[in-house]
């Protein structure tokens, strides 16, 4: 039998346990790598917190309050301001390698076709052409989830104007235009449809025909896989969100209900400089110089299609004129341009020209909306509703009930979002992916509910959006521009000439990407 503990026995337990817990705590709040470190959080203006937080020793220190910095907050010179002023700066349309060829495409003339021959013997009897490439995939466009039910044909389906066809280098830009008008392309013509509500309805030409989904690229675009599609609309069956009799519940609960439908139209990015490469195969190093945003995204691509390391990919983007989402991956012009290189065994250069960068390269989708919102005579939201068609052409991903799902607190949401195929180039990123179309609707709609209130539009933006950044750009942005004193109600102006101002506001996200590693190498001569 065991000897019994004693007092002095379990104080020293005790004090052993308690020791043991106060260091386990120690090393759980400061690990002997970390540091204790104190800062402000917060969004600068507002509501400022001291919070306190371990990080690695080999930390930087936190950054100072705005005030106390040198250069973030402050009006500085930018580096690269000079080059572009003064025409030094270097894009990859100004890109010029010995032996350069340049290329042209041929496209579609018609928006819907089965293509029965493509002659191109007196392109390739040009004595400036050097190669000739037949596209066999189309880039951008949706495809069908099942390839049985396509057309039967030797190439791709004509969908829209403008569709690249084929592609010839030739030794100058002019002499590539010419070759290019002797390809002979024979059609048999289907019918089509470029009209959203056309499109939408019973018998329209169909633009696939079977269901079809489009992958989204290193910019977003893209709608969700499998859902269901009837003709030319693609879209789920079931709104999301609240059930309906929740929603429907709330709109009775409402003291004001207002709703609205509209409508917004295509707009193309048009950048000053095209969408384009010039591309240099080599075997033991592709290097390619692109006007791009992603110069990840069209490595990733080129070496997906072409079945090469990436490694072995390098792909240059020293400045770029413009994008505005239209530019990620290397698509067709990139994809082209490296086909008829790796067949000259010279650089290439393919840049789309304006007309095709209309047709074919990329727009905001349109928009036709509908929403309701429901509210208490106080301005609190109750419920909201929404449903959306829009048309990204031969793609999908038009939706644009982000703002309305995420921008204003209310417990009963309901949305239904679809696409609509029609016989047109495929739409894609542009500046917030359908945002600026669901804001568009969105605000005008809260405009509409505070008049309906008798409620200032800022202090009901105010009473339902909770994010704190917004609230202080609100606040800011009302005092210098003296809001208080120009805001009237509606219709409170006696005159036959009326004054006003508007106010909206929008959301979009934090993205993070951890996919780039930057090596900075300093020699000895500094």
């Amino acid at each position: 039998m065991s000897e019994p503990i004693n007092n002095k026995t379990k104080a020293a337990i005790a004090l052993s346990v308690a020791t043991a817990a106060v260091a386990i705590a120690q090393e759980k709040a400061a690990p002997a790598d970390t540091r204790k470190v104190s800062f402000k959080t917060g969004v600068f203006g507002g509501e400022m917190k001291d919070v306190e937080r371990n990080v690695p020793l080999d930390e930087p220190p936190p950054l100072a309050l705005n005030k106390d910095l040198r250069v973030i907050g402050k009006r500085i010179p930018r580096l690269d301001g000079k080059l572009k002023v003064s025409g030094g700066a270097r894009y990859a349309s100004d890109i010029k390698l010995p032996g350069m060829l340049y290329a042209k495409f041929i496209s579609s003339t018609v928006p819907h076709a089965r293509i029965l021959s493509i002659d191109t013997s007196a392109v390739e009897k040009h004595p400036a052409v050097r190669a000739v490439h037949i596209l066999d995939k189309i880039d951008g466009s949706a495809q069908l989830r099942d390839k049985s039910q396509e057309l039967q044909s030797k190439y791709p389906i004509v969908r829209y104007v403008g569709q690249p066809i084929a592609a010839i280098a030739a030794t100058s830009y002019p002499a590539a235009v010419e070759a290019a008008s002797l390809v002979k392309i024979e059609y048999e013509v289907l019918p089509f449809t470029v009209d959203l509500d056309e499109a939408r309805m019973d018998g329209s030409p169909l633009v696939f025909p079977g269901a079809a989904d489009s992958g989204g690229t290193a910019g977003g675009g893209g709608g969700p896989a499998g859902v269901p599609q009837k003709g030319n609309v693609h879209g789920p069956d079931n709104y999301r969100g609240a059930k309906e009799e929740d929603i429907k519940a709330a709109f009775g609960a409402s003291d004001v209900v207002v709703e609205g439908e509209y409508h917004t139209q295509v707009q193309t990015h048009s950048a000053l400089e095209t969408h384009g490469f010039v591309v240099d195969w080599k075997d033991d190093m592709l290097t390619v110089y692109a006007s791009t945003q992603s110069t990840l995204s069209v490595r990733d691509e080129l070496a997906a299609v072409f079945n090469l390391p990436k490694s072995k990919v390098r792909v240059i983007t020293e400045y770029m004129g413009g994008g505005f989402g239209a530019k990620f991956g290397a698509g067709n012009p990139g994809v082209v341009a490296t086909h008829l290189s790796k067949k000259t065994g010279s650089p290439v250069r393919l840049f789309a020209d304006r007309k095709e960068e209309h047709w074919a390269y990329g727009n905001r989708p349109d928009s036709h909306q509908w929403l309701k919102i429901g509210a208490t005579k106080d301005g609190k939201l109750k419920a909201m509703e929404f449903l959306h068609y829009g048309t990204a052409g031969v793609g999908t991903g038009t939706g644009s009930g982000g703002p309305m799902n995420n921008m204003y607190e209310c417990a009963n949401k309901r949305s239904r979002e679809l696409d609509v195929f029609i016989h047109a180039g495929p739409g894609t990123s542009m500046r917030a992916p359908g945002h600026p179309q669901g804001c568009f609707a969105l605000e005008q709609a809260m405009d509409d509910l505070a008049e309906k209130l008798a409620i200032d539009p800022v202090q009901l933006r105010e009473l339902n959006d909770k994010s704190e950044a917004r609230r202080m750009e609100r606040k800011v942005g009302a005092e210098k521009f003296e809001w208080s004193k120009k805001w009237r109600k509606p219709n409170s102006d006696k005159s036959h000439i009326k004054h006003g101002v508007g106010f909206a506001q929008s959301v979009w996200y934090r993205i993070i990407n951890m996919d780039a590693a930057c090596e900075v190498r300093i020699g000895k001569d500094g």
